[in-house]
């Protein structure tokens, strides 16, 4: 749900100060994007790939669901958007604006928005993202890649869980998947068939772009 820059829920979205320009045109296509207050769509503004760190609060059996979301959004962009580093030193230990793009599993998360699976803070000047980092709710919320009953608990601990019990699992790479959308500029949708509607239901494997979504990225990115 985006409201003046602020999407609820899954994504935050912050701004550097803009450039003071008057008259700028607005993109004649909506394309799914966030836009600037000159109706503009915000995204990277770059052929060179997006370094993205990979936090080492990320566990390692959830980072290849990381590189399978990364691996999707290229293939329907048809050119490599992001270059991973492993190197947690690379970013600050925990998400501020610093001028590094990472993505963390956080522990901690506020009291008054516990039902957030994820955000993802954007910065931007003009119309060109230069900053944005991902937060993966794991204060709230227990995740698996691929296996459901194999899940990451909320705690930090790995165990195995039956899916039909009171235990509720969340596909990492469905979340990964939908917060890089974000990360790459596009906004919520009400598509249910969209990787990028608002909410993610437990156990819903929601990992392939709708027509929808592969026509956004294309039309910033390709």
């Amino acid at each position: 749900m985006a409201q003046r820059g602020f999407l609820k829920s899954l994504l935050i979205v912050s701004t550097l100060a803009f450039t003071a320009v008057s008259c700028k045109p607005k993109d004649a296509k909506d394309c799914g994007f966030v836009k600037n207050v000159y109706g503009q769509n915000i995204s990277w503004k770059t052929k060179e790939p997006i370094p993205l760190v990979i936090n080492s609060s990320v566990p390692s059996q959830l980072r290849p669901a990381i590189y399978r979301a990364i691996k999707t959004w290229e293939d329907h962009a048809g050119e490599k958007l992001f270059r991973v580093i492993e190197d947690s030193s690379q970013a600050s230990a925990s998400p501020t604006k610093d001028g590094k793009n990472a993505i963390y599993f956080m522990h901690t998360w506020e009291s008054n928005r516990q039902s957030e699976q994820g955000r993802t803070s954007v910065y931007w000047a003009d119309d060109q993202i230069m900053e944005s980092d991902i937060r993966i709710n794991a204060a709230n919320f227990s995740f698996y890649d691929q296996e459901p009953t194999q899940l990451v608990l909320a705690s930090g601990i790995d165990g195995t869980v039956n899916a039909l019990s009171n235990s509720d699992g969340y596909n990492f790479e469905a979340l990964v998947l939908h917060e890089l959308g974000h990360f790459l500029g596009l906004k919520h949708t009400t598509d249910r068939s969209s990787v990028m509607v608002t909410h993610l239901s437990a156990f819903t494997n929601r990992t392939v772009l709708s027509e929808s979504d592969s026509e956004s990225i294309k039309c910033a990115y390709k």
